[in-house]
């Protein structure tokens, strides 16, 4: 993974939860409120430097955890394979991919994302969902960035995030057929797996 596909993903993914209402408005001013949020806590001077990582890093993961569909983007991950799996494998890989996707977001936000300029530039339905179109806007480079959100509960969550034309869920999706196709289904859990323990003994902390 490029330095700027990374930078450029933990700028664009991390979302906040607003005030719940009875209807969900405009998804667009919640994504602005929800990042500069998001950018306050890696700014926050009584966060910076090496000792505040860990606290960094716990807010950023529950940012994420409480903000994207994470499950519902492990069966869009996998997509037509998903129905082939039974209910106990299905399930194992959901909290795998879960564990995976939230720990490598809170790395990358924590690593690359400071204070950015972000240009709002409108919405566009997408059948169930509604796609927010915005741009980081830096000095040498202008990176278009799409958020996929959907209305759930009265709010607006993430389902997929597409960076200067990549989904990130198409990219998983690409992933996770490859390994699938020239390996096995039980190769990819035995690497998720590995992966997933690595975490445990290191945390994003």
């Amino acid at each position: 993974m490029s330095m700027r596909w990374s930078s450029t993903i933990a700028i664009c993914v991390i979302l906040l939860a607003g005030p719940a209402s009875a209807v969900a408005g405009s998804p667009t001013p919640e994504v602005k409120a929800i990042l500069d949020q998001a950018i306050e806590v890696q700014t926050r001077p009584a966060l910076q430097g090496p000792e505040g990582r860990p606290e960094r890093a716990r807010f950023i993961r529950e940012i994420v955890k409480a903000n994207f569909l994470s499950a519902d983007m492990a069966r869009e991950s996998l997509k037509d394979h998903w129905e082939k799996l039974n209910p106990k494998q299905q399930a194992e890989f959901r909290d795998l991919f879960i564990d995976l996707f939230q720990d490598s977001y809170t790395r990358m936000v924590l690593n690359f994302l400071r204070r950015e300029t972000i240009e709002y530039l409108g919405e566009r339905p997408e059948k169930d969902r509604v796609r927010v179109q915005t741009k980081i806007m830096r000095i040498n480079e202008h990176i278009p960035v799409d958020y996929s959100v959907v209305e759930r509960n009265a709010r607006w969550l993430v389902l997929d995030v597409t960076i200067d034309g990549v989904s990130i869920v198409g990219n998983y999706q690409n992933q996770f057929r490859r390994v699938i196709a020239t390996q096995s289904f039980d190769e990819l859990m035995k690497k998720m797996k590995i992966q997933s323990q690595a975490i445990k003994e290191e945390p994003a902390s």
